[in-house]
């Protein structure tokens, strides 16, 4: 039985052979302590059980200890001896080489009766059964359930923090007898604890603990999309746009999700603003065209956000305020619930904006007036200053700005050795042309000595 309660433990969750079998005489005394208990001898009904307990536990006969321990549990639950009851459980788990058949079965018996309890008898009943599983790696999993049922209450009672701190200790993830959805429930429910008592840094490590692979399954869809929710708060809160884009679109990426369009909708939308709200890169770029090509049927349903991901893929000035600046407002991204920061986020869409139309003028100009630049991308110099020093700190651009001449170069300043190659660059095209020329030269010398010596001939 110890084996199919935790089979993954194997012979950690084994007890020895049985040299005896008490079977018969258990049902005995268990019979015979139920009649002495209804005459009130519930103290003789124990003894008597105790002492046919430590034979049954010498013998190493597992079924028979077990039942004679879940007897004893079970008199002082119907006789309703709390305090027998707590000291016996500790007692029966510390005798001298316990089983562990005995142990499994008596924390299963007392955590059914968890729920039936006051609130102070839960907590006690749960500290005693925490007592006895703590360091017995074939009750771990129990251990982890009384944790989560004790985290629960206090947070019910709105002692989140101290929930947290009691679930965010408890390492199921190396429980290999725990089923993998129960353990991924588990996970989640400690990263949505220390995300509510704003722990943001505990909150990565425990994100870590699930391997995205595995929510790739159909059983795991709802906790998928939910793993993912934190995970937009979380890189909200460290404010990287482009990881919340991709936590978007691993959402989006969900069946469940794609067969309801009251659900893609918000999805997709938000995972179009955030890659707009992304600094530039290689990686944006390559994410914004492929979410223009591959859902271009579903972007059609979102016109407003077509044209927002159209705005920074065309090589051309984008106008602020953008089209559609009212429908674009309404969308939650922009909104103070449910994440705080909406109005930030408008004003950083903006400055997205204004760094595209920067991008877009260093592709047709080499150099420009600074006048004329503030002019085309409609930002006063100090504002363009600050734009063009941000994307060249970032090194998504090359430029220079001339104060004095109150001119902007863009492109990256040559180096000797750049400069060095072009050189010879140049050498090695004007010695290639001289040489290509002298082909053609002798090719026409040829022909011409060819056509005179025919007609020579004639």
């Amino acid at each position: 039985m110890a084996e199919n309660l935790n089979p993954v433990l194997g012979n950690m969750a084994k007890d020895p052979k049985a040299t005896e079998d008490f079977s018969k005489e258990t049902e005995e005394v268990i019979t015979r302590a139920g009649t002495m208990v209804k005459a009130g001898r519930l103290e003789e009904a124990i003894e008597d059980i105790l002492v046919l307990e430590k034979k049954t536990r010498g013998a190493a006969d597992g079924i028979s200890t077990a039942k004679l321990v879940c007897a004893v549990c079970s008199l002082c639950y119907e006789a309703n001896e709390w305090g027998k009851l707590r000291e016996h459980i500790v007692l029966l788990s510390k005798k001298r080489g316990q089983l562990k058949r005995p142990v499994t079965d008596m924390v299963h018996l007392a955590m059914g009766w968890i729920e039936k309890q006051t609130k102070e008898r839960k907590v006690e009943l749960i500290e005693t059964l925490n007592e006895i599983t703590d360091g017995k790696i074939f009750v771990e999993v129990e251990k982890a359930r009384l944790t989560l049922i004790l985290a629960d209450m206090k947070e019910a009672d709105g002692q989140v923090e101290e929930a947290a701190n009691l679930l965010q200790e408890v390492q199921v993830e190396t429980f290999g007898a725990m089923d993998k959805t129960e353990k991924t429930k588990y996970i989640l429910n400690q990263m949505r604890l220390v995300l509510a008592k704003k722990d943001f840094v505990r909150t990565q490590i425990i994100s870590r603990k699930l391997n995205p692979k595995l929510l790739e399954g159909d059983d795991f869809q709802d906790l998928k999309i939910q793993y993912y929710e934190y995970m937009v708060r979380y890189w909200l809160h460290e404010k990287k746009y482009l990881d919340v884009a991709k936590a978007y679109q691993s959402m989006y990426n969900t069946k469940i999700v794609q067969e309801d369009e009251s659900k893609w909708k918000p999805i997709l939308t938000a995972h179009a603003v955030y890659l707009a709200l992304s600094m530039f890169d290689n990686e944006q770029s390559d994410l914004m065209h492929k979410l223009d090509t591959m859902e271009a049927k579903k972007l059609d349903k979102v016109p407003h956000f077509k044209a927002l991901i159209k705005t920074f893929i065309r090589k051309e000035l984008a106008p602020w305020p953008v089209d559609n600046e009212a429908d674009l407002k309404t969308h939650a991204v922009f909104q103070e619930t449910p994440h705080e920061g909406g109005a930030a986020r408008w004003d950083l869409l903006r400055k997205r904006i204004n760094q595209h139309n920067i991008k877009v003028v260093s592709e047709y100009y080499d150099q420009i007036k600074t006048s004329r630049l503030c002019e085309l991308i409609n930002l006063s110099d100090k504002e363009t200053e600050a734009e063009l020093s941000e994307l060249v700190c970032a090194k998504f651009l090359h430029a220079k700005i001339d104060r004095p001449a109150g001119t902007v170069k863009f492109g990256e300043k040559q180096t000797y050795t750049d400069r060095l190659n072009d050189w010879g660059g140049s050498i090695s095209k004007m010695l290639d042309l001289v040489e290509n020329t002298c082909h053609l030269i002798q090719k026409e010398q040829m022909v011409h000595a060819a056509r005179a010596k025919l007609k020579a001939k004639k």
